[in-house]
């Protein structure tokens, strides 16, 4: 009885081997597996540029039907058929199961209340990959989101930058987290240019390739906050270790698929929000995007989905523990650090806390020499831990918490309308319309941006009125367009020698004594310096800068050297005052003075909506004008 019980046995386990792929097609076609959501996001189809709904991968080796890029249907049939191949072949890696882990797991999750003999691999790579990423398989694992604050000399990471933090679970030695040890998912488009322009062209146009990675957190964190003076916000994601575990495991399938980087559209943070949307298909991200997808706008998007946010913690970059301690420091003190900072001598009389921030100094101002043992940065940083050391007092200060309004997600939305009205000397009542892509100027609401950067791109005003001399002779004109214009003001300081800048590529109206009112082409530039008085900060530049009016028929090139300067004072983060004087002189085949100041101020109630009173004088004209701002 026994014998016959035991053979029937495995007769019908042997039956259930046999049919496995058969049947689990058939199941799958029973249940429209293919119109899951999450089969899709792991297959990354979306709706291209093209309006076409497809997978963004670009590497044919992602798909095991030659047709799966396009048709879903068909690569979850093929994809269950290389599950169920022969399972014999040598290298593991090749086994379909150790190629795509999260789609077995996808499958077998979703057909678990099935009899089904699954076909489980030994699949050493990837384990050995998955252990490192997440620890103990066992232990319970989670996710967060990081924005990295904005750094205007990368292109790249001027809008900021998002990625994808893996936190392991507690060290089962001690009970403790040790972050730095998790791991970091990054999106990054694989640059082959350091021309910024050529940069901005063929990442406009989606002519790189983007690749996703995965390295220890202390890198990003070395990176971000020390070499580039990066913050890093981590928002902590309420999902669970399944989640976490799905996520790892569809990286793993990424890891050589390419995907056509778009700057503003298929960008890191997009990309970021269709892995949560792979690894947790109760996550719906993308869908509450914009068309154009700016880094600072997602981390508000976050909020937007029901308690997906559990928590949110700080990271200071190295320079802002710096700036921090010396906050601290007696005037004395200050004048020891600037000592110190000059390169003189170490005094074994320096306090605590003046040594404490010189090696603070030495390891922003230093990131990348400091790693050179060899290295005289590397020397002097020894020289101060050797003398710190024999102090019995522990660090002298507490890193302070940014205030709320220094948050990324509550942070006025990137783009911008306005509408308003005014009048000048040489035109009747006009009517003002202006559009602004991305992202902030200095007037703007200040929460959750830098002080002292500005960063407008594909900004345009429109003016629509008529002239004294013609009343009834109304038009819409352009008045100004940038395509972008970027100003990085950073304040010079005794232990910060930094110059400050400014470039604009654009168009803007002009008129002189020796041309017609009308538009030319502007590329400028200056350079200068930055002094911050509490609430003021005063700037100076000396610019330079090309104009071209094509609709001229001679001299219709001309230069221009000279001075800008501004004065801004911050009421509050919602209220700015500004004011602004321009003086050039400019060459064709004469020289001419050029002039234009101009007095603003923006208060906003809120930060979607701001109202702006400026009033501007040219050489040649006057004018004033009433602004509503509406950020969207």
């Amino acid at each position: 009885m026994k014998l016959a019980f035991s053979v029937a046995f495995l007769m019908s386990f042997s039956s259930v081997s046999a049919w496995s792929s058969d049947q689990v097609l058939n199941l799958v076609e029973q249940k429209h597996l293919a119109e899951d959501r999450q089969w899709q996001k792991l297959l990354h189809f979306e709706k291209s540029n093209f309006g076409k709904f497809e997978s963004q991968i670009d590497s044919e080796d992602f798909f095991f039907s030659p047709h799966g890029k396009t048709n879903y249907h068909e690569e979850l049939r093929a994809t269950v058929k290389a599950f169920f191949e022969d399972p014999q072949v040598s290298d593991s890696f090749a086994k379909a199961q150790c190629r795509f882990p999260a789609r077995y797991r996808w499958l077998k999750k979703k057909l678990q209340n099935e009899t089904i003999s699954w076909p489980d691999a030994k699949c050493e790579r990837f384990e050995a990959y998955r252990n490192a990423v997440v620890g103990e398989p066992h232990a319970q694992q989670s996710l967060s989101l990081v924005f990295s604050s904005y750094y205007l000399n990368n292109p790249s990471s001027a809008f900021g930058h998002t990625f994808i933090r893996i936190n392991k679970a507690p060290s089962a030695r001690d009970g403790k987290r040790y972050e730095l040890l998790d791991y970091g998912v990054n999106y990054a488009a694989s640059v082959d240019t350091d021309n910024a322009l050529v940069y901005a062209f063929k990442g406009l146009f989606g002519m790189f390739p983007g690749r996703f990675t995965s390295m220890p957190y202390y890198f990003k964190v070395r990176e971000y906050n020390n070499s580039e003076s990066r913050d890093l916000w981590e928002y902590d994601l309420n999902l669970d270790s399944d989640a976490a575990q799905m996520l790892v495991a569809h990286i793993w399938e990424l890891g050589p698929a390419k995907i056509d980087y778009w700057y503003l559209t298929e960008n890191c943070s997009y990309e970021m929000f269709t892995l949560l949307e792979a690894a947790d298909p109760k996550v719906d991200l993308s869908s509450k995007l914009d068309r154009f997808v700016i880094p600072s706008d997602t981390t508000r998007v976050l909020f937007q989905e029901s308690s997906l946010v559990k928590n949110v913690h700080y990271r200071p970059a190295i320079r802002t523990e710096f700036e921090n301690r010396v906050e601290i420091l007696t005037l004395t003190e200050k004048s020891q650090l600037e000592l110190l900072v000059k390169g003189g001598e170490l005094n074994a009389n320096s306090s605590t806390a003046v040594l404490d921030a010189y090696m603070d100094y030495l390891d922003y101002r230093f990131s990348k020499e400091i790693q050179d043992e060899t290295s005289a940065a590397s020397q002097r940083k020894m020289a101060v831990l050797a003398l710190r050391s024999q102090r019995s007092d522990g660090d002298m200060v507490m890193i302070k918490l940014p205030a709320d309004d220094q948050k990324p997600h509550l942070a006025h939305p990137s783009g911008r309308w306005g509408v308003g009205a005014g009048y000048s000397d040489e035109k009747t009542g006009m009517a003002y319309f202006s559009h602004r892509f991305a992202l902030h100027d200095r007037l703007d609401p200040q929460w959750g941006y830098p002080t002292y950067s500005q960063i407008s791109i594909l900004d345009t005003d429109f003016s629509y009125s008529s002239s004294y001399q013609d009343p009834a002779d109304k038009h819409l004109e352009v008045e100004n367009f940038a395509l972008f214009e970027v100003k990085s003001l950073s304040p010079y300081t005794m232990f910060e020698k930094s110059r400050s800048w400014q470039v604009k590529l654009g168009m803007e109206r002009v008129k002189n004594e020796n041309i017609a009112e009308q538009m030319a082409g502007v590329f400028r530039g200056g350079i200068g310096y930055t002094g911050q008085f509490q609430r003021l900060d005063l700037t100076a530049h000396l610019i330079g800068e090309v104009n071209y009016a094509g609709t001229l028929p001679e001299d219709n090139l001309w230069a221009g050297l000279g001075v800008w300067t501004e004065a801004r004072y911050s009421i509050n983060s919602l209220w700015q005052v500004m004011a602004e004087l321009t003086y050039e002189r400019q060459t064709t085949f004469d020289i001419r003075d050029y002039w234009k100041g101009r007095v603003s101020t923006q208060w906003s109630p809120t930060k979607e909506w701001g109202l702006r009173l400026s009033y501007n004088n040219l050489r040649f004209d006057q004018e004033y004008q009433l602004l509503s701002y509406f950020y969207y």
